[in-house]
């Protein structure tokens, strides 16, 4: 993920083992509240549990400038993909120093099961491998971004994989190796690469040496296809690569704007693509859907986008867009099948979301806003057609939404960033 990236909200805790059987948590949302306590807590608001006790975060909330002495504060919950565990970052600064702190917790009994800190750590984002045992960590506390993997067989320190500015990732399915796209590379075009890294050997293999302005390359459910961005031919463009899964037999299915996002449906071989004439906006535009075996490409959404979010069935996709006339954003759906479109609520994202929806292409992969059976999807910040840009910073609630044309939102905790759990 990009450098600018602030370390400002991420952070865990002490050492610890137990020995606990495996037991997935089903349907739960994992946050944050305003306290930097960790919860996780039904999406009817019922059955609150903390797992973890940070100290006050202050409630203009998330930048370390605010945290006072010896005051500290968890962050970025993410799920492990069998949904007994919760990985999450901590933050404390001290007089002289910030510390760091990576834990991970079961869920069903609330216990550290593994933990980790030390000063200038700065963890940034985490991602888990999709058997569960391990997650692939960026850590902002060199230059460049560090990736390592966590916890270690043995000793503490998450083990370096690799480094690079920016840092993009994804795992393949057998949780053996990743796909990452990087910079600050030496024999690259412009220092930036797409390769395929062996987690157990450390070999990498270079798939692309031009990469375009695109975030996480990407293997398709099944397995069969990767995706990323190349540079075209054609001045300010990038080409669509897909590929084998081993990045052979690559070829251009189409050419874009320069800046391109992609994220691959969970269930059939399409990808939902859109595009940037500039590298630097954050919005992207014209969302469409790529049939990658027939190549046929159907536009979703004419508007600008700030993120988007398959369904777990992979028949709608959520997005966030801004309202030209107001400094309202709404939650829109499409349908896959036949582009109708509904617009769910108005809002005004927390501070946290606005990370999400800034490197979304990375969090989707990682991160779930939508429930399990696809009915319902989870936001913080202030929502409604009163929502005010001082209560999404400073006292941001979570929002349980029905995914339905013009539904009205559920807040069932106070909290600065929420997950749903996978199953």
């Amino acid at each position: 993920m990009a450098q600018r990236i602030s370390h400002c909200w991420f952070f865990l805790l002490a050492s610890f083992v137990f020995a606990l059987p495996v037991c997935a948590e089903t349907n739960r949302i994992a946050y944050v509240d305003p306290t930097g306590d960790i919860y996780t807590i039904q999406p009817d608001g019922t059955g609150r549990r903390k797992l973890a006790s940070g100290e006050m975060l202050q409630t203009i909330a998330f930048t370390p400038r605010h945290i006072q002495d010896e005051k500290g504060f968890y962050s970025w919950p993410v799920w492990s993909p069998d949904g007994s565990r919760i990985a999450c970052f901590r933050l404390v600064a001290g007089e002289n120093s910030q510390v760091d702190g990576l834990y991970m917790f079961d869920v069903a009994s609330s216990q550290v099961l593994h933990s980790y800190k030390a000063p200038g750590l700065q963890p940034i984002y985490a991602y888990w491998a999709p058997n569960s045992q391990h997650l692939a960590i960026l850590l902002g506390g060199t230059s460049p971004l560090s990736l390592g993997l966590w916890p270690p067989p043995e000793g503490q320190h998450p083990k370096t994989l690799a480094q690079g500015v920016p840092f993009y990732f994804d795992w393949r399915a057998d949780a053996q190796a990743l796909l990452v796209h990087t910079g600050g590379e030496q024999n690259t075009k412009d220092g930036h690469s797409v390769s395929m890294l062996e987690v157990g050997s450390g070999k990498r293999t270079v798939v692309s040496r031009s990469p375009a302005v695109f975030g996480p390359p990407s293997w398709s459910q099944d397995g069969k296809w990767l995706a990323y961005g190349d540079q075209a031919k054609e001045k300010d463009k990038t080409a669509l690569m897909i590929a084998a899964a081993d990045g052979s037999a690559a070829k251009s299915v189409g050419t874009f704007p320069e800046k391109i996002t992609m994220e691959w449906s969970p269930t059939q071989p399409h990808l939902a693509v859109a595009t940037s004439s500039f590298a630097d906006n954050p919005m992207v535009e014209n969302l469409q859907l790529i049939d990658v075996p027939s190549g046929e490409v159907r536009t979703l959404v004419k508007e600008p986008l700030a993120a988007y979010f398959w369904s777990p069935d992979g028949t709608r996709i959520l997005y966030a867009r801004r309202k030209l006339e107001s400094f309202l954003w709404t939650w829109g759906i499409v349908e896959v099948a036949d582009g109708k479109i509904s617009e769910v609520v108005d809002f005004l994202p927390a501070r946290p979301m606005l990370i999400v929806f800034q490197y979304f292409d990375q969090y989707a992969l990682s991160h779930r806003l939508w429930s399990p059976d696809g009915k319902h999807f989870v936001f913080t910040g202030s929502a409604g057609p009163d929502a005010h840009p001082a209560t999404a910073i400073r006292s941001p609630s979570v929002y349980v939404t029905e995914a339905t044309a013009h539904a009205t939102p559920k807040s069932v905790a106070d909290g600065h960033i929420a997950f749903w759990s996978p199953r």
